[in-house]
């Protein structure tokens, strides 16, 4: 019995089991979920996308209305289309309806060419296509909706011409409006199954029930006084839920389906509204329930039984919503492209509209988090409720006579008295929490150099209860609370370098204070610094002169954090261990350091945050597509609260997590094969790339290509790669993120090629891609081609023999009286042709070392260089080893040869080639003359340390020779300017990359004073 509206109003007040809460809170979902946008930049070259599916092998299909269908591995896109020359393929490119079969096939519906079954490991497609002239065809070529139900038959709702059921060789039985059957409509938008025996049938014209065994069908209408196929009686979508609820989207708005009662419960969002036309419905595998609908993204807790819309800042044109098999929500908009939904829940902001960034935070003494605004308020974070408490107004405002000049990140710090102190730019108070009193403290105007107190970076406390301040360029002030006097250390007090990043305190209550230019240990006893500072002579030494922040673990360990890595102090001799990209980190730039209950380490970067194990050696990255809010993160900024609670500050906020909770996916993927070519040219092979597993090669294919992709779609800029070649590679080898390997003139034979792929959090998968390789000899290498060869050489072996002998037995005695003058005529021939071959020998190897030496320096010239650095170049990248390059130019050369003349210069240009030769001593290190006073030595297989060891070295000598200059703006004598570069060449690089990043270090070195060595990658050159 169908009710009216009114009844219906009083059943939903009375009898609904919950109310619908509208919650539109941004605050909430930011703190869950992370968004990436996919448009036609990452190739998906449609936004008209009605349907998404996963396939078995964990590919992504996206159905669309004018381009066929989208395939995606995570790195590119794949267009199955209509093709006229292809009868296999696919029947129509408005493919918007897709279905996945249990057996792994998939169904197509299309709006034109009627349906489509696709075997994913033949790669081909039948058809089902609607004949005027047969009755068991199927019903209609615009296929609207898909479905199989439990007792695995499958269903085809049609735009036009109702419901088709598949009996197999392409026969259908078919359901009208226009039979007896009782159907309401015959647009079929949505089939589910109703128990084993009934359907649900989502028509233009209400809810159909359709009754299999008797074939008959009932329907219920939302709105039984609208007697058209308009507004809440056309359904779109049926979603029966693991509770089975049944809820139901229409023309308007959303309901809730009561069985036993028959009645449509309307929900409604902000202000008693609907929520609009409802396009997709899924139930994803939290509980959730999301609808995609005109007016936006929804989410229904059933637990909470609260509605809420999920924030986009682009809502326009939603169409599908669809869940991976790893929790990631794909939400398609015709206007937008395509929404990367991405659940974390791990990590969390703190969403206030007073927390301005930049905050300074520290952990107070009951694990609770205080911050400080870049408005200088004071705020206590408690961590156990997740409540935000203010302390404290503004403190440094214009009236308190700081004009509001507010520009730098504040400073915060708890002594052991409970006061908090507070510095910002030039401002420096502190506050008792025990009468909640702020006192702003006045650097004294008598002294001379009190505009200097400013630029406030640091704070921290010395065991005599004095406060430490540090400036950014005036070193450190000391405050004595008793006294209410400052004192200034500068770099008279051995302080390292003026610009203070931070104090520091170790476990036993001694300070340490991190600068531009090295970390300083306070000697309380002699009152001096003991410096530890960068030195490119020592590899053990600090690794970074700009401290970042500085950590004393509960294990004992000190760890200092700078631009290039993080360093682990060995205090036994006063000296660095280094950690940087090569032990897993993404960034050598380390911002800050904490460590947890666990003894892990946790560090900011520029990249995100990693997690170390010290004892393993084992390092976990985490970034955006893991939920963070911030990349950008402040010097020294992390903190461990109660519960194991860990705090940051960035650009974006404070963000926090519980490090108990942080743990990284142990989730392994399937790696497929997405591409093969020859000679640069894409091959089609008999079946789709991912199921491929045997290729045959001719031995005319030698130069073959291998693509691949790992089926993780969280972070595929993360996904690492290795391959082996099995009967060819005896280890694996790690490629990083390329997902591309290449092979030349491989031998006749079997081979397979194995690949492995991290997923997004660094686990390296345990069943790798494997591949048979199957490889044509050359047919003069074959097992018969060596058979007939020997028996040929056998018979002419044989037959030559036998005839030598024969004319050896006729000659042998008319040869005998010959005997003695022909050995004098050989002996002296002989000694004639050695005199000639030994004076030719000399005069080649004269003219080839003519050819490549430098006239006046006996140096190579510019012609082996370049020929040399092209093969090593070529032969570094194929081993994967470093190359280094060391670029030199004597300083002011040109006013040496105009104050001393030419033969004097031509004279220094010999001196300082010798001196280089001298220096490179390795044979396969190559010194060449590159060009005027510009010298050049090309290191094979020399690493970055072993490359700057030898620059200073050769630049040290040449100012050692001391060849006076009295011109030169740099020195007494004659100078070197020496830039390096060592890297691992790539595949495509060239001599010009290589040439041109020394130049780089050169042009560096001669633009910041020359006479001096410098590295390309410790220039970026600001």
């Amino acid at each position: 019995m169908l009710l009216s509206r009114a009844l219906f109003f009083l059943l939903l007040f009375l009898l609904l089991p919950f109310n619908v809460i509208a919650n539109n809170s941004s605050l909430t979902f930011s703190n869950e979920y992370s968004i990436e946008l996919l448009t036609e930049n990452e190739g998906f070259v449609s936004s008209q996308i009605y349907s998404i599916i996963q396939d078995k092998q964990g590919l992504l299909w996206f159905g669309t209305g004018e381009s066929g269908l989208m395939r995606y591995d995570g790195r590119k896109v794949d267009l199955l289309e209509f093709d006229t020359q292809n009868p296999d393929g696919l029947s129509h490119n408005d493919a918007g309806n897709l279905f996945l079969d249990k057996s792994g096939d998939i169904w197509i519906g299309t709006w034109g060419g009627g349906a489509n079954k696709y075997q994913p490991e033949l790669g081909k497609f039948s058809h089902f296509i609607h004949e005027p002239d047969r009755n068991d065809s199927i019903a209609s070529n615009r296929i609207q909706s898909i479905f199989r139900d439990s007792e695995n038959i499958l269903w085809l709702g049609s735009y036009a011409d109702g419901l088709s059921r598949f009996q197999g060789n392409n026969k259908f039985s078919r359901f009208t409006a226009n039979d007896n059957s009782g159907l309401s409509h015959n647009r079929i938008w949505d089939i589910e199954n109703k128990g084993s025996k009934k359907l649900w049938v989502a028509t233009s014209y209400g809810l159909n029930v359709f009754d299999k065994a008797r074939e008959t069908f009932s329907y219920y209408l939302p709105e039984p006084n609208n007697l058209t196929p308009t507004g809440a009686n056309e359904i779109r979508n049926i979603l029966k839920t693991t509770s089975s609820e049944l809820y139901i989207g229409t023309q308007v708005g959303l309901y809730m389906f009561n069985d036993s009662t028959k009645v449509f419960i309307e929900i409604l969002f902000e202000d008693s509204k609907p929520i609009g036309q409802v396009n997709s419905m899924i139930e994803a595998s939290d509980g959730y329930l999301w609808f995609v609908a005109s007016q936006g993204l929804f989410r229904l807790d059933q637990k909470k039984k609260q509605l809420e819309k999920f924030p986009l800042a682009k809502a326009n044109g939603l169409r599908i919503i669809f869940e991976d098999n790893a929790g990631i929500l794909w939400l398609t908009s015709e206007v937008n492209g395509i929404y990367k939904i991405m659940p974390h829940r791990k990590f969390k902001a703190i969403n206030h509209q007073e927390l301005l960034a930049p905050n300074g935070i520290t952990v107070d003494s009951n694990g609770d988090i205080l911050i400080v605004s870049a408005k200088s308020q004071l705020f206590k974070w408690h961590v156990a409720t997740a409540q935000l408490e203010s302390l404290t107004e503004s403190i440094f405002t214009q009236e308190s006579g700081f004009n509001n000049r507010l520009l730098e990140r504040p400073t915060v710090y708890q002594d052991d008295n409970d006061t908090i102190w507070i510095a910002q730019d030039n401002g420096i108070a502190r506050y008792t929490p025990q009468n909640k009193q702020v006192e702003i403290l006045r650097y004294p105007t008598s002294d001379k150099g009190y505009q200097e107190f400013r630029e406030l970076r640091a704070l921290n406390s010395d065991k005599h209860g004095n406060i430490w301040i540090g400036t950014y360029k005036n070193g450190i002030y000391i405050f004595d609370p008793l006294n209410q006097t400052f004192k200034h250390l500068d770099e008279s007090s051995t302080l390292t370098h003026p610009e203070v990043l931070g104090i520091y305190k170790d476990n036993a209550g001694n300070l340490w204070v991190g600068t531009g230019d090295g970390l300083n240990f306070w000697d309380d006893v002699n009152n001096v610094f003991i410096p530890y500072v960068e030195s490119h002579s020592k590899s053990n030494s600090l690794q970074g002169a700009s401290v970042q922040d500085f950590h004393h673990s509960e294990s004992g360990d000190i760890w200092v954090a700078t631009p290039k890595g993080l360093n682990l102090f060995v205090p036994e001799t006063k000296t660095f261990k280094h950690f940087g990209r090569k032990e897993g980190l993404p960034t050598p730039l380390i911002r800050a350091i904490e460590d947890d209950g666990e003894g892990n380490l946790w560090l900011t970067t520029n990249k995100g945050i990693s997690k170390l194990n010290p004892k393993l050696n084992v390092i976990t990255n985490f970034d955006s597509y893991d939920g963070l809010f911030g990349l950008h993160y402040y010097p020294g900024d992390i903190v461990q609260g109660s519960n194991e609670t860990l705090f940051t500050s960035s650009q974006r906020g404070v963000e926090y997590f519980s490090a108990r909770d942080i743990e990284a996916s142990n989730k392994e993927f399937q790696i497929v094969l997405t591409g093969f070519s020859k000679m640069g040219e894409s091959i089609l092979l008999d079946k789709p790339y991912s199921y491929v597993s045997d290729i045959h090669l001719s031995y005319e294919d030698y130069f073959v290509s291998f693509e691949f992709s790992v089926l993780d779609f969280t972070s595929p800029n993360k996904n690492q790669f290795a391959y082996k070649l099995d009967g060819y590679d005896d280890s694996w080898i790690e490629i990083g993120n390329r997902n591309v390997v290449s092979f030349t003139n491989l031998n006749g034979g079997e081979y397979t090629f194995l690949v492995k792929a991290t997923n997004s959090h660094g686990k390296w998968s345990e069943s790798p891609l494997a591949i048979k390789i199957h490889v044509s000899p050359q047919p003069w290498k074959t097992w018969w081609a060596y058979s007939l060869y020997v028996l040929s050489l056998l018979l002419i072996t044989s037959a030559f023999i036998y005839y030598r002998t024969r004319q050896q037995r006729n000659e042998i005695s008319r040869q005998k009286q010959f005997v003695m003058a022909l050995e004098e005529q050989v002996d002296e021939k002989t000694a004639s042709l050695n005199e000639q071959a030994k004076d030719l020998l000399l005069a080649n190897k004269k003219l080839e070392m003519l050819t490549y030496q430098d006239g006046l320096t006996g140096l190579y010239n510019r012609r082996y260089f370049d020929q040399v650095l092209v093969t090593e170049v070529n032969r570094h990248a194929r081993e994967q080893q470093p190359l280094s390059l060391i670029m030199c130019d004597i300083d002011h050369f040109k006013f040496f040869n105009d104050y001393y003349g030419h033969l004097a210069g031509d004279n220094c240009l010999k001196e300082v080639a010798q001196c280089i030769q001298k220096c490179a001593g390795r044979i396969s290190d190559a010194s060449c003359r590159y060009g005027g006073e510009e010298f050049a030595v090309i290191l094979a297989n020399t690493n970055e340390e072993q490359s700057t060891l030898l620059a200073e070295r050769i630049r040290e000598a040449i100012e050692d020779i001391k060849i006076p200059h009295a011109k030169s703006p740099t020195s007494r004598y004659i100078t070197l300017t020496v830039g390096v570069v060592t890297l691992i060449p790539k595949v495509d690089f060239t001599v010009y990359d290589v040439i041109n990043s020394a130049d780089k270090a050169l042009y560096y070195g001669k633009n910041h004073g020359r006479n001096r060595t410098s590295r390309y990658d410790m220039a970026e050159f600001n």
